[in-house]
């Protein structure tokens, strides 16, 4: 089970912009009601993330690549991704965040979550940038949700959760199709559900078979799979999900290199350092020198 490491940037792992006693499963806030967003500063979330810009005017730090902010764009943030964002201007919008457990009665197959390329899967851009038409004529779904959450009627909740399908649904047929050209429907969904379960157990499993044999396929049948449709290797999306929790570490904590190297579950902290320097064109000191948050 993974345990995350001790770090000096917040991790949030609940919301509480409903202002709702109890477990957290949803809320969703106008931005130009909080006068504590955007955030400007490095952090993560333990849950889901959305960030529906009706106006914005800057940039959005995720997972070490920088994005445009502006009017009619929607950020998919997913649980314990690092990101930080700012705005010149009065941001208008909504953020709307929604537990695993909200999250996950929604889809409850994995197959079902693969289909939706937000969230999880690296290779995806995790924005979308929209067409005024487009925002206009989504924006009543959020305002549904708003009025559901403000008038706390019962089961609210339930009815909560179908506005937001029907919006990632919606939002999901104007993302642009990024399967490779022959990949069959088949190998698709094998190699998202294949990233999903890299990220819920990078540290967790060891070699491919275990990736292969939870997914009840061959490693042949996952590797062909994944170089059709993304033209990588199996293995090559494991290591950088390893290269991408080290870039997180290195720039956000106070562990030393050794340190992060047995975190990672590398036994000889020379051989992570050529690993990661293989995949970066940087030693692990010279990209926390570079990127490393000033202490």
């Amino acid at each position: 089970m993974y345990t995350p490491p001790p770090a000096d940037f917040p991790v949030f792992d609940s919301s509480d912009f409903s202002g709702e006693a109890g477990a957290f499963h949803f809320d969703l806030v106008r931005l130009e009601d909080r006068p504590d967003i955007p955030r400007g500063f490095p952090h993560r979330h333990n849950y889901y993330h959305l960030l529906w810009m009706s106006e914005a005017a800057g940039t959005h730090l995720l997972d070490f690549e920088t994005f445009e902010a502006r009017a009619n764009t929607v950020f998919f943030v997913s649980p314990g991704q690092l990101h930080a964002w700012a705005s010149t201007v009065q941001p208008k919008g909504f953020v709307i965040n929604f537990s695993t457990e909200f999250f996950v009665q929604m889809f409850p197959r994995s197959d079902d979550i693969a289909k939706y390329p937000f969230f999880h899967i690296a290779s995806d851009p995790p924005v979308l940038y929209l067409a005024q038409a487009q925002h206009d004529e989504l924006l009543p779904l959020l305002l549904e949700m708003e009025s559901e959450m403000l008038g706390r009627a019962e089961a609210r909740l339930d009815i909560v959760r179908s506005y937001l399908l029907v919006l990632l649904t919606r939002l999901r047929r104007l993302y642009p199709a990024r399967a490779a050209d022959g990949a069959s429907p088949q190998s698709y969904s094998l190699a998202k559900r294949f990233k999903l379960l890299i990220d819920q157990h990078y540290l967790d499993f060891g070699p491919l078979r275990d990736y292969a044999q939870r997914l009840h396929v061959t490693e042949r049948q996952l590797n062909d799979a994944v170089k059709r449709t993304l033209g990588k290797t199996a293995g090559e999306l494991v290591h950088e999900r390893l290269v991408l929790e080290a870039k997180r570490l290195l720039c956000n904590t106070d562990m030393g290199v050794a340190e992060i190297a047995f975190h990672l579950h590398f036994e000889d902290h020379a051989y992570f350092s050529r690993f990661f320097k293989k995949r970066t064109q940087l030693t692990p000191g010279e990209f926390k020198k570079r990127y490393g948050t000033p202490r």
